[in-house]
């Protein structure tokens, strides 16, 4: 699951990328992408977040084979985005899925909240809007 966040209501050129795998590995980088949609020849760069556990947060993640499915419950702290307090702030966000497996290898499945409409997860346009209540 990748979820891509960002605090106010514009379509962002900076956001975090917030990964994480059913075997409860993440990644947690601020991207920078100017163009907006990842678009080729553009500058896009990545600040690693190197203590993610230090910053607070936190991925707990089941895996049950039985059932084919995993779950997770994740934290992420909100003063990365420089604010400790939500409630009535817009943010733009997006939320993704790449399913693959051994049947469908190199082949893959991609799903989102919001489509982008192309195998781009960064087209920042397409990111949905929040508002915390």
């Amino acid at each position: 699951m990748e979820a891509f966040i960002a605090k106010g209501s514009d379509d962002p050129q900076t956001y975090l990328e917030y990964e994480v795998g059913p075997n409860n590995v993440t990644f947690n980088a601020f991207i920078y992408n100017p163009s907006r949609v990842r678009r080729e020849g553009a500058p896009m760069d990545q600040a690693f977040i190197s203590d993610p556990l230090g910053d607070g947060f936190k991925a707990v993640t089941r895996l049950n084979k039985l059932a084919g499915t995993w779950t997770t419950e994740s934290q992420i702290p909100l003063a990365l985005f420089n604010g400790e307090d939500s409630t009535g702030s817009v943010w733009r966000m997006n939320f993704f899925r790449t399913i693959t497996s051994a049947s469908e290898f190199p082949e893959q499945k991609l799903c989102g909240w919001r489509n982008t409409g192309e195998a781009n997860f960064h087209v920042t346009p397409a990111f949905g809007t929040i508002k915390f209540v």
